[in-house]
């Protein structure tokens, strides 16, 4: 079989199903990445796209991690594991938030749960987020996690800004302001809390939200970790 023919027929599971312009184009992307892989590999991966795209969860982040394990140059093993545990993650996420949630809040629930946050968590930032897009919460969520903050803590505070009706600015400032503080040696649960303190003090709006963690130069939440972080998180394979 030719290698055209054969990503043809790796493409017609996931296309059955799908009519939209934007799905043909996550077809053809996602044939084109797998048509570099081995024939063992090409196949569990297929199969892979296949039930994600079976179960309504988005392929796009999917064939990221491909391409991302095709660029690392992973063993196939590694790549099949890694493409199973994202769909996992991605499922997880979805059931949790609900069938209304968009995207970027499932991929977002998925880095979170990568992180080390569990489906219980997304709940509880759904709900106290109401109609509120969740790509902020959970993306700061993610990163108090990552950056070493309890999980079931990090959902608290984060819960807690939500109520007192923080923004998208604000709960990525927070993460980003515990992340930096970790940097420069501060105990990620004693940043977290001074931080939130400070919130609590002067207010939700991160433009006025300079203070100055215990050994730490003073700094405004609004701004990024140095090295010009955005929240980015520690991810599982």
């Amino acid at each position: 079989m030719t290698a055209r023919r054969w990503v043809v027929m790796a493409a017609l599971p996931i296309a059955l199903a799908l009519s939209s312009a934007a799905a043909a184009q996550q077809v053809a992307y996602a044939a084109t990445a797998v048509s570099e892989l081995d024939s063992a590999t090409r196949a569990a991966v297929v199969r892979e796209l296949g039930r994600a795209q079976a179960r309504g969860l988005p392929m796009q982040p999917l064939v990221a991690k491909v391409r991302e394990a095709q660029v690392k140059r992973a063993a196939p093993a590694r790549i099949r594991v890694a493409v199973a545990a994202l769909s996992a993650r991605l499922d997880s996420a979805r059931s949790a938030l609900g069938p209304a949630s968009n995207v970027a809040e499932i991929v977002a629930g998925a880095d979170a749960i990568a992180a080390g946050a569990d489906p219980a968590s997304l709940r509880a930032v759904r709900a106290a987020s109401g109609a509120r897009d969740l790509s902020a919460p959970l993306g700061a969520l993610a990163q108090l996690i990552a950056s070493g903050v309890d999980p079931r803590r990090a959902t608290q505070m984060i819960v807690e800004l939500l109520r007192k009706d923080a923004g998208p600015r604000e709960l990525l400032a927070f993460g980003n302001a515990v992340e930096t503080d970790v940097g420069a040696g501060v105990p990620a649960e004693e940043s977290a809390i001074f931080r939130l303190r400070a919130i609590e003090t002067q207010g939700i709006g991160a433009d006025r939200l300079t203070v100055s963690a215990p050994g730490v130069e003073p700094t405004s939440l609004a701004q990024p970790p140095t090295g010009g972080s955005s929240g980015g998180t520690k991810r599982r394979p």
